[in-house]
């Protein structure tokens, strides 16, 4: 696709429609045609926002730490949320099929040498107002809404946080269980851990656990992900303890991590991911491509 046909593109949009026609040619000398393969990876989380990308063909979803997800379609704007908020992306964007696009500089759109000031409030303006829509027609999935949805590739319930139902007593591996799914959600795209809920999704609440309250819960996760997982990766665990049907739920968010996390058993560490709803051990001898691939590692 050649300069001119993308200027055409991107004239069309909203955001840009408006703006004089010298500040739209100008936009000509900051944009690339790009494709992306299906299933392939366009930004991850904690990526610097330098480019906003116009969907011109195919599909795209971009999938958020929380396990929420916005489907993208031809025509439609994405990267604006990053761009305004100038630290790091906050989703995964990633192909469903191939797909075409044209990328935008975020950091020329709002150069005086590209484009006027006059014209960059116009964008800011319409960006900042797309963003406000979107964050008024959504909001983070509850807790009970995600227990009826049933466990998935990114949601995982856990009866206990360390009792053995059937046995009666405290049960290290257990514990050791809750720690496989959060290694395997921070080395893949990031999810969602419930404890406290069968796998039937049947509330059953904390008290088996047999802890004094609820700080102790916390402070007991809080340590065997330190001893097990490491201090790198608490930043990557959003962890509350909330009621649902009069019962406790802990839930911990997990957002996919920038390094690769290894869970230290016996002296032996273990690399763990997400295959489905299921929680996988990665053979050592497919470990090194993996990793390579998904953080990206040369």
């Amino acid at each position: 696709m050649d300069k001119e046909a993308m200027i055409d593109a991107i004239s069309k949009h909203e955001v840009f429609k408006d703006i004089e026609l010298k500040s739209v040619s100008r936009i000509g000398e900051i944009i690339e045609y790009k494709t992306v393969k299906k299933n392939n990876f366009l930004f991850g989380i904690g990526d610097q926002p330098n480019l906003i990308y116009l969907l011109l063909k195919g599909s795209l979803t971009l999938r958020f730490p929380d396990n929420s997800k916005l489907e993208l379609e031809q025509g439609e704007l994405i990267g604006e949320i990053g761009l305004l908020n100038g630290d790091f992306r906050l989703g995964t964007l990633i192909a469903n099929e191939d797909s075409e696009l044209i990328s935008i500089c975020g950091t020329r759109i709002f150069d005086r040498d590209y484009i006027s000031p006059e014209a960059s409030l116009s964008i800011v303006r319409k960006l900042g107002k797309r963003v406000t829509n979107y964050l008024k027609s959504t909001q983070q999935t509850s807790t009970k809404e995600l227990i009826s949805k049933g466990e998935s590739e990114y949601l995982e319930f856990k009866s206990t946080l360390r009792w053995n139902l059937k046995a009666n007593r405290k049960d290290p591996k257990i514990s050791h269980a809750i720690l496989k799914t959060i290694a395997a959600f921070i080395n893949s795209q990031g999810g969602i851990l419930l404890v406290g809920v069968s796998d039937e999704g049947n509330v059953l609440g904390l008290d088996s656990d047999q802890f004094e309250n609820h700080d102790k819960i916390l402070l007991f996760l809080t340590s065997i992900i330190k001893s097990q997982l490491g201090t790198l990766h608490i930043e990557n665990l959003h962890f509350h303890i909330e009621q649902i049907n009069n019962r406790s739920v802990l839930r911990v968010d997990v957002q996919g991590g920038q390094e690769p996390c290894y869970l230290s058993t016996d002296k032996l560490d273990h690399f763990y991911i997400r295959t489905g709803p299921s929680t996988t051990d990665l053979r050592l001898s497919k470990v090194y491509d993996y990793i390579k691939k998904r953080f990206r590692i040369n």
